[in-house]
């Protein structure tokens, strides 16, 4: 199920703004996620299309940044891609135990996105990621 699409320009603006109305699309079709899942969301969201804006995209006008939230029962699928040249696996923390690598510029984001229980995966110039809300759901469940 189609949750929340939009083709934004490189600009952190456009991001915010993006974001503002993906955060508020999942909180409204989802009455039970919690505070805390909707932070990671919003966190998520903000970390990847910065990146595709600033580092994908360079900040060029003439470029989009493409984002689609699926729900694909338990999970919430988010789909981003910009018009650069594709990521480079080499340039992405692999080394979650190697406390130096933290320290890296680049990889914070990424690294903080991985601890938020968010799985990664690269196809080029496209990010998935995938949100699994069956312990949200049940929650949710547990306390209504």
């Amino acid at each position: 199920m189609l949750i929340f699409r939009c083709e934004l320009e490189s600009t952190f603006d456009a991001v915010d703004k993006s974001v503002i109305l993906a955060v508020k699309a999942i909180k409204d079709k989802f009455e039970f996620m919690s505070e805390r899942y909707l932070f990671n969301i919003n966190f998520m969201l903000r970390e990847i299309l910065n990146n595709a804006v600033e580092h994908g995209n360079h900040f060029d006008e003439n470029k989009k940044v493409s984002c689609k939230i699926e729900y694909l029962v338990p999970q919430l699928v988010f789909y981003i891609s910009d018009q650069g040249e594709g990521i480079k696996v080499e340039n992405i923390l692999t080394d979650s135990h190697d406390p130096k690598s933290l320290l890296r510029e680049r990889n914070r984001g990424h690294q903080t996105i991985i601890d938020m229980d968010f799985d990664i995966k690269l196809n080029g110039t496209e990010v998935v990621i995938i949100l699994n809300l069956i312990q949200e759901e049940r929650l949710w469940k547990n306390n209504y």
